[in-house]
């Protein structure tokens, strides 16, 4: 089933105001088996933890540049959570890619904060559309992007029946 697609425009982000002691930064070679804890952990539909599959989903797409893979650092050391951005699949549009925070961390509000990092980097490289695609049983990270500022793309008859399902269920 295809997926749900949101969109956003340039304008400013929410400032990404992280909790004591949680830091971001970009990707590092070291950094894979950690990347793919956070994105089994988010439900992203990676099974395997591996070098080989980083480089798979990541290293191996011409529109992933390592600096726009995103690590949110935790107090203990620990890499908390991952977002990716992606560039080149149409003139001035960023994609948000691969969200996932590691299971200890869930609940600790640090989505919002980590979608709007991603966010500003996007309308600071000069993108001034900004998409992502989810799937209909993820309501806690559609929450997160609606509260980004991210709205659904009706396109269809069947992507309106499923963002109104969608709505009832967050309701």
């Amino acid at each position: 089933m295809e997926q749900l697609k949101m969109r956003r425009d340039a304008s400013p982000a929410s400032k990404a105001i992280f909790p004591a002691g949680y830091s971001i930064r970009s990707f590092r070679p070291g950094d894979e088996d950690a990347w793919c804890r956070c994105c089994i952990d988010g439900e992203l539909g990676l099974l395997e933890c591996s070098k080989a599959q980083f480089d798979k989903i990541m290293t191996c797409d011409p529109c992933v540049k390592l600096e726009n893979i995103y690590l949110l650092t935790a107090p203990d050391g620990n890499i908390a959570g991952t977002i990716t951005y992606q560039s080149g699949h149409a003139n001035d549009e960023g994609y948000i890619h691969m969200v996932g925070l590691a299971k200890s961390y869930w609940g600790k509000r640090l989505s919002l904060p980590l979608v709007n990092y991603a966010v500003a980097k996007i309308i600071e490289d000069n993108n001034t559309h900004i998409f992502l695609t989810t799937d209909d049983w993820r309501l806690a990270g559609i929450k997160t992007y609606l509260n980004a500022g991210f709205i659904p793309i009706t396109d269809n008859d069947e992507m309106t029946t499923r963002w109104q399902n969608v709505r009832q269920k967050l309701m």
